[in-house]
């Protein structure tokens, strides 16, 4: 792969990650504060290990707070899906016709949720210069198995 693409799938990978984390979270409440404060951690020590300026810093924190925004207002609408499932489940007989077009309105309002992801990953990329972006990538491959410490572990000396 050239390194072009490494940096973009790195970049995406840690704004997808993040992503993926928060949206597991469900309806908020402690649970989602704290994986909410996690993601912000460590967004942050990727700030500093890649010694982003304060004008780039803004700038990730405003695409970090577009990410959250999109995926609380998906939350919201969880609830009620959860409602309309329970409903069709009761039914004598099952409508598996609506059960299919939640099954595709979910799929498609992931994918919004993706490209809202991807919008934010390519502002952040655009913000950054060529060596952060390469510094980045090294320091997520650290974090994820991908660098010296094996899978999870840290990086050995």
């Amino acid at each position: 792969m050239n390194k072009k693409l490494w940096i973009g799938v790195g970049v995406a990978g840690l704004a997808l990650a993040a992503g993926a984390a928060y949206a597991a979270m469900g309806h908020g409440g402690p649970h989602g504060r704290m994986m909410k404060h996690m993601i912000s951690a460590r967004i942050e020590d990727a700030e500093d290990y890649i010694e982003a300026t304060p004008q780039q810093r803004t700038t990730i924190e405003q695409a970090k707070e577009n990410v959250f925004k999109a995926l609380e207002s998906k939350a919201q609408s969880r609830q009620a899906v959860h409602t309309q499932i329970l409903g069709l489940l009761a039914a004598d007989k099952l409508d598996t016709a609506k059960l299919n077009a939640l099954v595709d309105d979910q799929v498609k309002q992931a994918g919004d949720i993706g490209h809202v992801i991807v919008a934010q990953v390519a502002t952040v990329h655009a913000a950054l210069t060529p060596d952060q972006r390469a510094k980045l990538i090294e320091h997520f491959k650290q974090r994820h198995g991908h660098g010296p410490g094996g899978f999870g572990g840290p990086p050995q000396e």
